[in-house]
C-alpha cells in the first residue's frame, strides 16, 4: 500500500502539473512559436512571456536557496559533473526535433490534450524514445559518452552562484533583473500583459514545486533530493513501463505529466477548443522524426525546455544554462530549415 508521503507527493505533483498545463494552454506558450514568432516575424511577445517565466523563477529559487528553506544545491542540476558534451549534443538535438515536430514538449501534451492525433503521435514517439535513451538499448552510448566528455569540477556544484563564490540571492536578484530589463527591451509591456502574466504564473510553478518538493514533503531520512518542474525524465519512466509493464511509481514527476495533461484537456474542454483532427499525413514524418529526435536529445541533455529550461535555470546552473541554449540554437536551426523546404 502506498505510504502517505509518497501519497502527498504525488497528489501534489498533480496538483501542481494540472495548474501547469491550464496556463499552458490558456496561454499558447511554446518555446518553437517563441522562436519562429522572433525569427520570422519579429514577433517577441512569447520570449517576453519565457523572460516573465525565468525572472520570478531565478529570483524565487535563489531566495529558497539562500534562506536554507530548500537544498537547492543537492538538486540533480547542480552536481559536481558538467556534462558539457550532452547539453549541447542534447540541447541541439531536442530543438531541431522540435521544431520538426510542431511543438515542444508542453505543447506536444497541449496538442494531444486538444485532440490533435498529430501531437499523439509525436508524444507517444518521444516517449518511447525517451524509455530507449534513459533505460535501453541507447543507455550505454549515453553514459559512454558522458563518461569520456563530463568534467568534475573541484567545487562540487555546477552553479554559478559556488563557481563564482557569490551569494546565490545577489546573482539571482541580477539574473531576475536582468530578464525584467529584457521583457521591456522587447516591446511595451501593456500591450503584451496577458502573456507575460502567465509567463511570470509558470515560473511561480516552478519556484512552488521547488518548496513543495524540497520543504513540504522533504523527508531527511529518505535521502531524497529536491525536484521541480520535470517532463522527459518521467516519460522515461512512462516508456519503460510500456515496454516492460514495470517500473512506474506514483512519483512527484510522473504525477506532475499527468496533471499537465489533465489540466489541458480540462481547459480544452472549458475553451471549446477539444475537436479530434486527424495529422496531415505528409507530417506523419516530421512528427516520427522529431518525436525520436526530442526523445533522445532530452535524456541527454539532461531534460527539455522545461526540464533544464525552466526548472534547471531557475538553479542557474550552467549545465542547464548551457543547455538550454543548445535547445535554442537547435529550434533557430530547425526554423531556417523549414524555411528553406517550405
Amino acid at each position: 500500500m502506498m505510504d502517505n508521503l509518497a501519497l502527498w507527493t504525488g497528489s501534489g505533483g498533480l496538483v501542481l502539473g494540472f495548474l501547469f498545463g491550464l496556463v499552458m494552454q490558456r496561454s499558447r506558450i511554446c518555446m518553437v512559436a517563441a522562436v519562429s514568432n522572433m525569427l520570422l516575424i519579429r514577433d517577441y511577445r512569447y520570449v517576453q512571456a519565457f523572460l516573465a517565466a525565468w525572472a520570478i523563477a531565478i529570483a524565487g529559487t535563489s531566495f529558497l536557496e539562500s534562506t536554507q528553506l530548500v537544498a537547492i544545491a543537492d538538486a540533480s542540476y547542480r552536481g559536481a559533473r558538467f556534462d558539457w558534451f550532452g547539453a549541447v549534443a542534447g540541447g541541439l538535438l531536442f530543438g531541431l526535433g522540435a521544431t520538426l515536430a510542431g511543438g515542444c514538449t508542453v505543447r506536444t501534451l497541449v496538442n494531444t490534450a486538444e485532440g490533435q492525433m498529430g501531437g499523439l503521435l509525436v508524444l507517444l514517439v518521444m516517449t518511447v524514445f525517451c524509455g530507449i535513451t534513459q533505460y535501453g538499448p541507447l543507455e550505454p552510448v549515453r553514459v559512454l559518452l558522458m563518461e569520456r566528455t563530463a568534467i568534475q569540477l573541484q567545487s562540487g556544484d555546477n552553479g554559478l552562484a559556488a563557481l563564482l563564490n557569490i551569494s546565490p540571492w545577489i546573482i539571482g536578484l541580477a539574473a531576475a533583473m536582468a530578464c525584467l530589463v529584457f521583457i521591456r527591451i522587447f516591446g511595451p509591456i501593456g500591450e503584451n500583459r496577458a502573456l507575460i502574466l502567465a509567463g511570470g504564473s509558470i515560473g511561480l510553478l516552478i519556484v512552488l514545486a521547488w518548496l513543495f518538493t524540497g520543504w513540504v514533503v522533504q523527508d531527511p531520512f529518505a535521502g531524497t533530493v529536491p525536484s521541480a518542474a520535470t517532463i522527459t525524465g518521467p516519460l522515461a519512466r512512462y516508456g519503460y513501463y510500456l515496454g516492460t509493464g514495470t517500473g512506474l511509481t506514483f512519483s512527484f514527476g510522473v504525477a506532475f505529466v499527468a496533471g499537465i495533461l489533465a489540466g489541458a484537456v480540462a481547459s480544452a474542454v472549458g475553451t471549446k477548443t477539444f475537436h479530434l483532427r486527424r495529422p496531415d499525413p505528409a507530417r506523419i514524418p516530421h512528427y516520427i522524426i522529431g518525436g525520436i529526435f526530442m526523445g533522445v536529445g532530452a535524456i541527454t541533455a539532461g531534460g527539455c525546455n522545461i526540464g533544464q529550461g525552466l526548472s534547471g535555470v531557475s538553479t542557474l546552473s550552467i549545465t542547464s544554462l548551457l543547455a538550454t541554449a543548445g535547445i535554442f540554437t537547435g529550434a533557430v536551426a530547425g526554423i531556417k530549415w523549414w524555411e528553406r523546404h517550405a
